[in-house]
């Protein structure tokens, strides 16, 4: 008997995170397939991490899968270490495959050697009961949780992400109102050539996608916006009298100021480049307005943009999500590591 199992099917779970890197171009995300094999290599990173399983094949060899996993800062946020798997471990991937490559596959869930399933973006158990169907459980660093309760401010705290609930992640869902020009564009792009496989590619206003961390903090005039993903900073001028730079930057020039408890960012002076992971461009026309809102218990930020560009959309339109207060996570250095797709 054969154990590489290649199971066909729908699976409706998580496909926010699998959108995050374009990899819904790259990955298969119509069917899913499952991978039993022994573990060779152990790699855990951001943007993506990586194992090595070597399973047999439908020959009656063997051959080596390189499976796509969540990055280290999607583990944080689900409470997860970086020890449940050991290169030698017999373990059962299931994921999408790749287009392109024939063992290749992002991987969705894993049954470990232990018993236990990991499930990434949703945390949403795939493989049955009879099988497993126990998720391996959460740990957080509370360290410094009474320090981040005393510290926090209104909304100058550190905000998470909620993986668990599409209203909250992704942002970027398509069905834009496009123009001619930025169709042709799009219907020219490769998902596997393009800036946005490299580390510190996002700008303004696609670094509003992350799952990573957020940190607002006061800085004089000013407000940084600490965003762990890529280790990216947005300044935002409370000062009406700030000037703008010369030239367009890849964050741009944001001024801020509060309506209520509501922080109301317009942001303009932004480079020309990649608005949504999926090759949908953006002029150095592109104008936001931003609405933070917090209720009132200060544990939800709610995120509304409101994105103009006359070059390639037909009208003005927005997008929405949220985040999540939780006083264990903290902004920490990305280390990006990037990977060669050609």
């Amino acid at each position: 008997m054969r154990r590489f199992t290649l199971l066909f099917a729908l699976l409706g779970l998580a496909q926010g995170a699998a959108a995050h890197h374009s990899t819904t171009a790259i990955y298969d995300s119509s069917r899913t397939i499952e991978v039993t094999g022994i573990v060779e290599e152990v790699s855990w990173r951001n943007p993506h991490g990586r194992l090595l399983v070597r399973a047999p094949d439908e020959e009656g060899g063997e051959v080596v899968w390189e499976a796509e996993t969540a990055a280290v800062v999607i583990l944080r946020i689900l409470g997860i270490g970086q020890d449940f798997i050991d290169v030698g471990d017999r373990i059962t991937i299931a994921g999408f495959p790749a287009r392109r490559e024939p063992h290749e596959m992002n991987a969705r869930n894993i049954l470990l050697a232990s018993g236990y399933e990991l499930a990434f973006g949703a945390n949403v158990p795939y493989f049955p009961a009879g099988k497993n169907g126990n998720l391996i459980g959460r740990s957080y660093d509370d360290s410094n949780v009474d320090e981040a309760i005393a510290n926090a401010d209104g909304i100058f705290r550190v905000w998470a992400t909620n993986m668990t609930d599409p209203a909250a992640f992704p942002l970027f869902k398509g069905g834009y109102p496009l123009t001619a020009a930025a169709e042709a564009v799009v219907a020219e792009w490769d998902p596997l050539d393009n800036d946005l496989l490299r580390c510190g590619m996002k700008g303004q206003p696609l670094i509003m996608i992350t799952p990573a961390p957020v940190e607002f903090a006061r800085d004089g005039d000013r407000i940084l916006m600490r965003i762990e993903e890529y280790d990216s900073l947005r300044v935002i001028h409370m000062n009406e009298d700030a000037e703008p730079p010369d030239e367009q930057t890849q964050m741009g020039f944001s001024r801020g100021r509060f309506e209520g408890e509501t922080l109301v960012v317009a942001t303009d002076h932004i480079q020309a480049q990649y608005f949504d992971p999926d090759g949908v461009p953006q002029s150095e026309q592109l104008r936001t307005v931003e609405r933070f809102t917090p209720n009132a218990a200060y544990d939800r930020l709610d995120y509304r943009i409101t994105v103009t560009d006359p070059v390639y959309f037909t009208e003005p339109f927005d997008l929405t999500r949220y985040f999540v207060w939780k006083p264990e996570m903290t902004v920490v250095p990305y280390n990006c590591l990037e990977r060669d797709w050609r």
